[in-house]
């Protein structure tokens, strides 16, 4: 089916269907590998809040952006909670003590009612809380061995299909001038499937991560030119709802493939 076709698919379904998927934890490796897990999750969470609260904020599918934010809530709350009863060394520690600072000031953005302020404030505050997830995961991965490095494509991949959705309706806002947006959109746009043709050249892969990786390059065409239709706000409002059901479609995909591999 062309890009096109799909888009169209998407479109009719994403009133009934968006935010009824909520993507599942990936299933525990070793023990250092699952509370890695919990840590680079963050990242994922941080950019799918937003784009929540972005969606919110807009008139976007009111419902499934209101289940799509507590959930994203729900689960950092939980993460962090859950960090904070494991045993980790000193360097960790201070990293999660700055995660949970972060986190902190972008919850209650996220939990204020959705305002264009609050977007524009969020647009740093996001990034900042995507910062701190990954130096938490930088610092949990210090003495890591060699095979936790399978992780690292399949994460990558799990972030960018929040980052293209967000960005997407940063450029569609109108919220603020277009270009930053615009550049972070077409540069997450360019790094996904780069990633993604590196992650299926791995060898040795599970039979449940093949699969996963198929059905990304089989669906993920149709996100990637919908994203990336930089027209006039009015058109690109229109279309975002289908693309942010394609951005949850490939993110339940993602959590299937870094799931596998953990499951290894």
């Amino acid at each position: 089916m062309r890009p096109s076709s799909l888009l169209a698919t998407a479109l009719a379904a994403s009133l009934l269907t968006l935010g009824a998927i909520t993507p599942r934890p990936a299933l525990a490796g070793t023990p250092q590998e699952a509370t890695a897990e919990l840590a680079e999750q963050g990242r994922t969470l941080s950019l799918r809040a937003t784009k929540a609260y972005l969606m919110a904020q807009q008139g976007i599918t009111p419902d499934a952006s209101r289940r799509i934010l507590a959930d994203s809530i729900a689960r950092m709350d939980q993460n962090i909670t859950t960090l904070h009863a494991r045993k980790l060394d000193e360097p960790a520690r201070g990293k999660l003590a700055e995660l949970d600072r972060v986190w902190g000031s972008v919850r209650t953005q996220l939990s204020a009612p959705p305002s264009a302020e609050g977007a524009r404030s969020l647009y740093d505050g996001s990034d900042a809380l995507e910062r701190a997830a990954h130096h938490l995961t930088i610092a949990l991965n210090a003495n890591a061995p060699e095979a936790s490095r399978r992780l690292v494509l399949p994460n990558r991949l799990r972030a960018l299909s929040q980052r293209i959705a967000l960005f997407y309706l940063y450029r569609a806002s109108s919220l603020m001038t277009p270009h930053a947006p615009e550049v972070e959109l077409i540069y997450a746009r360019g790094e996904f499937p780069a990633n993604l043709s590196r992650a299926e050249k791995t060898g040795n892969l599970p039979a449940d991560a093949q699969q996963a990786l198929a059905e990304l390059s089989r669906t993920y065409p149709a996100y990637h030119a919908s994203a990336g239709k930089l027209d006039a706000a009015p058109a690109m409002l229109k279309t975002a709802p289908a693309v942010m059901e394609m951005s949850e479609q490939i993110l339940v995909t993602t959590e299937k493939l870094v799931a596998s591999l953990l499951a290894q």
